[in-house]
Order: structure tokens, then sequence, then C-alpha cells
């Protein structure tokens, strides 16, 4: 289904980032067929994107971005007349590659009328559908908006829905296309429940930035999926768009034709995927065999378009596998290796395909509070305190950050990046820091920034 560009005004675009107005207006103040329409969003050149909470008693927050060159200035809408007014009612802000930034809202943030929920707290906009809120996509050099919708399964039905995705989750093949599921939280779990809403992949086709094509590509059907507090990825897509997802399933590059886990490892319904460190090749790993005579096995896959082969490349024999574990992939990139959770912990090899047991306790690597860079894992146990487990040997420490005066608010990885980055709270001056951690500790302060009320940052590419 093509996706709705609201922008082809390149320059008012232009006029209006010129400009570092403070003085903004209410993008909805009139709500209503006066309000104006917004094309664009003012991120040209700008390092980080922070939200601070608002002082008033309104509970919402304020965005403001930091320059390349230094310059703090608010985050703002562009509208098609090149004025810049405030930006509201963002839930979340992902920089999901080098062309693209993701922003979430709970509406629309053109207004027909003002939104209210029906009696199941669902709200409905123009019969269009919104059980994650509402997706844009924004292009980083032009500054436009792309507004996401697509055809959606709920109750049964295919119908046309708002998009809300999650840019948390976020592959791209070689081509440009990008892969995201649906954005989940506890607030739409029961509008989920209630219209039997499944976790849904998209593929958002990219070749023609003035007419993107988004389509409905992968669901899964495990609940787990939603709850379970390990960290696994539900998808994996190589460069050529090959997809493994539900943990059992893989579609091919091209057509929807859907193999499963078991026809490439035999014995086998549930395993992980993962692709080479290049990522043109996708393999699957999963335990085969029998109760008492099971293998890790690792299976190659080929797809010529039309069809996969799979090819073995190493098994070996494992201890006693509950079937009701989840198997999680992670790669070590110190090592050029895949360390496998398959109820122990082992190592795959990519230059070598060997495989080999590790002794180690590497449970933390696969919690949802933990971070991996190319050389450490990161776990977060508290606001302050770190365990750090190197990517090196496995060996660990624990790092307590008390001791630097900072709490830590919020943690990312940056991709290639030996350090761990953070925002938190600096208590010995009141401010807001940026900064980095390093695999023995080490920290290193980055930006200060004049506001102590700071809810999120996002690190632009």
């Amino acid at each position: 289904m093509k996706i709705k560009n609201l922008i082809l005004l390149g320059a008012a675009i232009f006029l209006a980032a010129c400009s570092d107005k403070e003085d903004m207006g209410n993008p909805n103040e009139d709500n209503g067929n006066n309000s104006p329409v917004l094309v664009g969003l003012n991120i040209k050149d700008a390092k980080y994107i922070y939200g601070s909470e608002n002082n008033t008693r309104s509970s919402s927050t304020q965005y403001r971005q930091i320059k390349k060159d230094g310059t703090d200035m608010q985050l703002g809408w562009i509208t098609e007349k090149g004025d810049t007014v405030e930006v509201k009612d963002i839930t979340n802000i992902w920089d999901i590659n080098e062309k693209y930034l993701l922003v979430n809202t709970d509406y629309p943030i053109k207004l027909e009328e003002d939104p209210q929920p029906n009696e199941d707290g669902v709200i409905i906009f123009t019969q269009v559908f919104a059980p994650s809120g509402v997706s844009y996509l924004i292009d980083k050099q032009t500054e436009s908006i792309f507004e996401l919708k697509g055809k959606m399964n709920i109750n049964g039905h295919t119908m046309d829905a708002y998009l809300g995705l999650d840019g948390e989750k976020v592959i791209a093949d070689n081509t440009g296309n990008i892969y995201m599921p649906l954005y989940y939280n506890e607030k739409f779990n029961r509008i989920w429940e209630q219209y039997n809403v499944k976790p849904t992949l998209f593929k958002i086709h990219t070749q023609d930035p003035t007419n993107l094509k988004i389509e409905n590509y992968a669901e899964i059907n495990s609940d787990k999926y939603l709850y379970d507090d390990m960290k696994y990825d539900w998808f994996v897509v190589n460069n050529q768009g090959t997809c493994f997802y539900d943990m059992r399933y893989i579609r091919p590059s091209s057509g929807t034709r859907q193999y499963t886990v078991g026809q490439f490892i035999k014995g086998s319904t549930f395993g992980a995927g993962f692709v080479s460190p290049d990522k043109n090749d996708l393999y699957l790993t999963a335990i085969g065999g029998q109760e008492y005579d099971s293998y890790l096995t690792i299976t190659k896959l080929s797809d010529n378009g039309n069809s996969l082969q799979g090819e073995e490349v190493i098994k070996m024999p494992t201890d006693f596998y509950d079937p009701n574990y989840k198997i999680c992939t992670l790669w070590n990139q110190f090592k050029n290796s895949i360390i496998i959770s398959a109820g122990g912990f082992y190592e795959f090899n990519m230059n070598d395909y060997s495989i080999t047991k590790i002794e180690a306790d590497l449970w933390g690597f696969f919690q949802k509070n933990s971070y991996t860079t190319t050389t450490a894992s990161f776990i977060q146990n508290s606001v302050d305190k770190l365990t750090i487990v190197s990517l090196r040997d496995y060996s660990s420490r624990t790092v307590d950050l008390a001791n630097e005066g900072i709490d830590l608010r919020y943690i990312y990885t940056m991709e290639g990046s030996e350090f761990l980055h953070f925002f938190g709270f600096r208590y010995t001056d009141s401010q807001s820091v940026i900064g980095t951690i390093d695999e023995n500790g080490n920290v290193a302060i980055s930006e200060t920034l004049p506001v102590s009320t700071i809810t999120t940052i996002v690190q632009i590419k």
C-alpha cells in the first residue's frame, strides 16, 4: 500500500530550517481545518534530540535539539507556509538509520477533530484503526515527513490502519528496505487483546523516497513474545531480504512461501536465526534429534529467489534441553563468533565453523536490561551499578557509578562502538550529562545540558 507523502514543499522547508526562533506556535491551536499542514521536522544537522519535563502543571514533554555546531534549540514541526511550530504529543523518537528518523505519536499530528477514545478505550480516526499509535518517517536531510499506514489483520479482517512501529527493532537490507514490527507496550495491551491484534512485521520499500510503499510481511502467533523477559530477536533479515521470524518460520526474499525450521533441522519445532557479520548469510540454529539424544545444529540457508536450501555446517551433542526455553543468539564482534543460549551456552566461530561449550554463566547477556558493545556486555543492576562482562574472555566486574556522582537515566549503544553510551544526572552540579563508559568502567562526559528533568535522548548518526 502506498504511504502518504506529506511534503513536496522544499522551499518552505529550506526557509524554516534556517530559522532558530524559539517563539513557536501551537500546531493545533485552531484544532480543525484551519490548523496548519505539517510538512517537516527541523532536524537537519542535529547531533542530539532530547526531551525534558515541562515545569508547568502539564505532564507533556518539551523537545529540544543540539546541533552539530553546539547550538541548543527547540525541536519544531515545519508547516507548509514555512513556519516552525511547537512539537507536541510525541511518545517515542528513534534514529533508525543514516537516512531516517522515526517519530511516534498517540494520534495523527494533523488533527481533524479532538480525538476521544470510545467506550473500549480505542481512538478511531475517520474509521482508521490505530492499535499502536502512529509512526512518521522523517528524512534527516530533506526534513520531510512520511505518514505510515498499512493493512492489518484485526479480529480476523484485513483493515486499513495507522502503523505505530518499533524503531528499536529495525533492520534494513542491502536495497534500503526497512523492516519494523508494531510497537507494543502495556498501554496497548488491552486493545491488542480485545481486537486480536497480532505482533506484525512490516516491510517498507524506500527505493522511491517520494512514493514509499509498505507491506504486511509476517505475523507471529506466540503471546510469549509480548511478556517474556528474555532478550531475543523474533525476526532476523539478511541483506537479500530472507526473513526468519516467530522462532519457527522462514520467508524467502521474494514471494510469500513459508518454510519452517523443521524442514532444515530435523526434529526441531523452534529455533533461532542469526546473520553473518556482513549480513549476507542467514543461519538457523536449533536443537534436533531425540529427547535424550539431542544435538545443537547450525544450518546455513541459500535463497535463489524462488526457494530455500539448507546446508548443515556443524552439530554437537547437548545436555537435556527443555523445549519450553527459547534459543537466543548474540554476536560477539570482538571474537567474530555467535554466542548461543540453548540450555547451556555455546560459541560458534564464524571463521572456521567450529563450536565449543562455554562454562561461564552468560545468562545476563540475554536479559532485557543488557547492552552489548564491540568489546563487552553491560548489565544494568540499578540506577548506578553495572555488571560488565568482557567479550574477550567472559570475565566480569561490577562498576558503581555512585563513585562518579552519576545516576543512569538512559543507556544505549551505537553500532560499531566499543563504548556504552548514556545520559544521566550528576549530583555535584545538578546537571544532566551525556557520556560513555568503556569495558573497564571508565566514565567520560561529552555533553552537559542545563536541565535536570530529561526524560529521553536520541543521538543522531
